[in-house]
């Protein structure tokens, strides 16, 4: 492995063994202060994205701040301070316009063949298992069994329960996160389009399948 464009694709595991031999590779003649720079900084972003998925995942479990302030080693207060104002902070009304039209960006980024769009508003964990070759991999074959997006319509926000609508919950945080459904009208079919988001809005899941579709992961 050589370079920062090798570093992007790394696991965390990997980043934190590059940084930790930092000190030796720096000691010989040929040492690259700046790949390792490019390295531990690429490290702290991902570790901080993966906490703030982490710390968003055990609210919607219920767990409380003062929890997550000890597991942290501060008080409830800095807690929240840190991750609730950002999480917790929008109105129900507001992000759920806001994921909307995100799923509209989602479905039509897909048929434009941009994976990056898409995966610029995944979590990490959610990135990890949809890989460009898997997310991309399934929609060919929607487009080779239907043809091109024409329309992405009938979107309804739905709370992870699949029972509530979000309208009914106005003017309440999106703590616990939501699941955006759409039909998606090609050339020659229909399909049902399902996109997963913390509540965080960050998306944890997409799920392409015909439509009346039972017993689905979400």
């Amino acid at each position: 492995m050589s370079g920062p464009a090798s570093a992007n694709g790394s696991s965390l595991a990997d980043l934190a063994s590059l940084v930790d031999a930092a000190d030796e590779e720096l000691r010989r003649p040929a040492g690259d202060e700046v790949v390792m720079i490019r390295r531990a900084d690429e490290l702290v972003r991902r570790s901080q994205e993966r906490l703030s998925e982490l710390v968003s995942t055990a609210r919607s479990s219920g767990v409380s701040w003062q929890t997550i302030g000890d597991a942290l080693g501060v008080s409830r207060q800095a807690a929240f301070k840190r991750f609730g104002t950002r999480d917790e902070g929008q109105t129900m009304a507001a992000q759920t316009t806001d994921l909307l039209e995100r799923t509209r960006d989602v479905f039509a980024s897909l048929d434009a063949g941009d994976y990056e769009s898409v995966r610029s508003h995944m979590t990490y964990t959610c990135g990890r298992t949809l890989t460009k070759r898997t997310l991309m991999g399934v929609w060919q074959q929607v487009r080779s069994d239907s043809g091109r997006l024409e329309e992405c319509a009938e979107v309804t926000a739905q709370t992870p329960d699949g029972r509530t609508p979000l309208t009914k919950l106005a003017n309440r945080h999106l703590s616990t996160g939501a699941i955006i459904q759409a039909t998606l009208r090609h050339e020659a079919g229909e399909w049902m389009g399902r996109v997963a988001y913390n509540g965080a809005g960050k998306i944890t899941g997409i799920l392409i399948a015909p439509p009346g579709s039972r017993d689905l992961p979400f």
